[in-house]
């Protein structure tokens, strides 16, 4: 079964509804029959006639029932779900384009839940050593410095990496590494949107100074 079967779950279970009323009205004939105290007003013949079709009844609900079970897993099976909460950040794919299977370089969709931001943060190496786990941060939105708000450090990544976002000034080195640093913050009603840049300000308390990331991207 396919999509295609899809259009025929109201079919089904309209079937299951009139399985479900002549079961009910066969029952209720039945149970009537049975209520007769003298044999004379109704046959043996007549009583197992109506015995019989409440069984047949019975069997048909039955069978219109796991026909119905059948078209619903099929519908679970072709239905996408999201496995988590959150907001389509970017489709790549279309209804009636085609969608190829395996992993890809570039995901059809991007999800993510933009209640709450992280920023990751690129600290030159030469600064690493002065940022101390749980050191206080703010950041202030790339293009407007009134946008601003405070972040609550998250995590390092341990592993000093190459830059790969290059500023193009004359005096950086493209042998540049960085020590990333995770900060989140509340999104709130701040007109910022995931993908832009930010300007981030980590405390260095020994130094009584700013140690100022160069590029940070949420």
């Amino acid at each position: 079964m396919t999509a295609r079967n899809a259009p025929n779950w109201p079919r089904r279970r309209a079937s299951v509804q009139v399985a479900e009323a002549q079961l009910a009205d066969s029952r209720n004939q039945l149970a009537l029959a049975e209520s007769i105290t003298d044999k004379r007003a109704m046959s043996v013949e007549e009583r197992d006639k109506r015995r019989y079709a409440a069984q047949k009844a019975e069997a048909q609900l039955v069978q219109a029932g796991a026909e119905l079970t059948a078209i619903e897993t099929d519908l679970d099976r072709l239905t996408v779900r999201a496995p988590v909460d959150g907001q389509v950040l970017q489709l790549k794919v279309h209804l009636g384009e085609y969608a190829p299977t395996g992993v890809l370089a570039t995901p059809l969709i991007l999800l993510g839940n933009v209640d709450r931001l992280c920023v990751r943060v690129d600290v030159d190496e030469n600064d690493a050593w002065r940022v101390r786990d749980g050191a206080q941060a703010a950041g202030n939105l790339r293009g407007n410095k009134d946008i601003k708000t405070p972040l609550e450090f998250v995590r390092f990544e341990p592993y000093v990496v190459p830059k790969k976002s290059l500023t193009g000034d004359s005096s950086e080195r493209v042998d540049t590494r960085v020590l990333q640093v995770i900060y989140s913050f509340e999104r709130g009603n701040l007109p910022i949107f995931v993908g832009q840049q930010m300007d981030v300000f980590i405390d260095a308390p020994e130094q009584k100074v700013a140690t100022t990331a160069n590029t940070g991207r949420l």
